[in-house]
């Protein structure tokens, strides 16, 4: 991970997410599932290829990670640690 916050949540940053970062995060969550990977991207708006309609927030959603924009939000790092 890029970041690892003190409550134990995971941080990925990425201006690009290319398919090989998709498969590599699908990868990880399924040999760890306890792990709180969340992403925080330039912008979650961007298309994950040329001529899709999924954006990278679509992705996101549909694989169950949370996601933000451009900052850590105050309330991932105020979070409690998940037991």
């Amino acid at each position: 991970p890029d970041f690892v916050l003190p409550n134990g949540i995971y941080i990925e940053t990425k201006k690009r997410f290319t398919v090989a970062d998709r498969q590599k995060h699908l990868m990880i969550r399924e040999s760890n599932p306890h792990l709180d990977i969340r992403f925080v991207f330039t912008n979650s708006r961007n298309k994950i290829s040329k001529g899709s309609k999924t954006t990278y927030a679509d992705w996101c959603v549909k694989h169950g990670f949370q996601y933000a924009d451009k900052l850590i939000p105050e309330v991932w790092i105020d979070e409690k640690r998940k037991s």
